[in-house]
């Protein structure tokens, strides 16, 4: 969880811990709330009745969980992103294609987050979500949008939250990330191979706007066991580059 010491309103950073420890905890007490939080039961409390009143939290019984007015408010933060109406039907028809899980990824506070998920019929179930948090130096859409960013954009992301390591695959060196970005720039194609958890493997495409920024990227991921050999380094790209030109295409018809 997010250290918040250092914000304006120490009382809406209890609030935001609070929501973050349900989105956690999936559903809680308040003692199991006061066992997770560094704070007193009836502060708990508390911001537990305030977002309760404004819709934020709901009860059953003595359990609280986040409300569907958060749906509300991702549906309505989704929809401004331009890579999102076009990329629905595009994502559904490479999950399709592939049988992976086919997502679109966009760059939100410096991290990659899954617009928009479709599962194929290889797909495994626990891999990718809508509102996934992904880093981006070790996976496919992260690697194929830092290939494409200002150069003094990809210097402010590592600067502020490094390379870590999370599997052996991972390119944890500065110099071994940029040759992998300049591979993905004469390709048009990245790659994850199992560099940010074991047994899963990725491929992604940047996709730009009208004007030629980045905009987001598709991409696919899956077990090593059901994208490996000709398929994760020649059918699955192809089939990603194909999504990706038409994603391009149709944004720039767009008035």
């Amino acid at each position: 969880m997010a250290d918040r010491e250092d914000t304006p309103v120490k009382a809406t950073a209890t609030s935001a811990r609070v929501i973050e420890a349900l989105l956690e905890l999936e559903s809680a007490t308040i003692t199991e709330l006061d066992d997770h939080l560094p704070h007193s039961k009836s502060t708990i409390h508390s911001h537990l009745e305030t977002l309760e009143q404004l819709g934020f939290v709901v009860r059953d019984n003595w359990a609280y969980q986040v409300s569907l007015r958060f749906l509300e408010i991702g549906s309505v933060a989704r929809n401004r992103y331009p890579l999102y109406q076009p990329g629905v039907s595009e994502v559904q028809q490479l999950a399709t294609a592939s049988g992976l899980v086919a997502s679109l990824v966009v760059v939100e506070r410096q991290r990659g987050i899954c617009l928009y998920t479709a599962m194929g019929k290889k797909s495994d179930r626990s891999v990718g979500d809508p509102g996934e948090t992904l880093p981006l130096h070790c996976t496919a859409p992260g690697k194929a949008l830092l290939a494409v960013m200002a150069p003094e954009d990809v210097d402010s992301i590592i600067d502020d939250h490094g390379l870590q390591e999370y599997t052996e695959n991972t390119l944890t060196s500065r110099a071994a990330l940029d040759e992998e970005l300049q591979d993905i720039q004469s390709r048009g194609i990245a790659f994850n191979r199992e560099e940010w958890r074991e047994d899963v493997r990725g491929i992604a495409a940047a996709v730009e706007g009208k004007t030629g920024s980045p905009v987001g990227a598709i991409s696919v991921r899956s077990p090593t066991d059901t994208m490996s050999g000709k398929r994760f380094q020649q059918d699955i790209p192809g089939l990603v580059i194909s999504s990706a030109n038409r994603l391009r295409k149709a944004l720039r018809s767009e008035r």
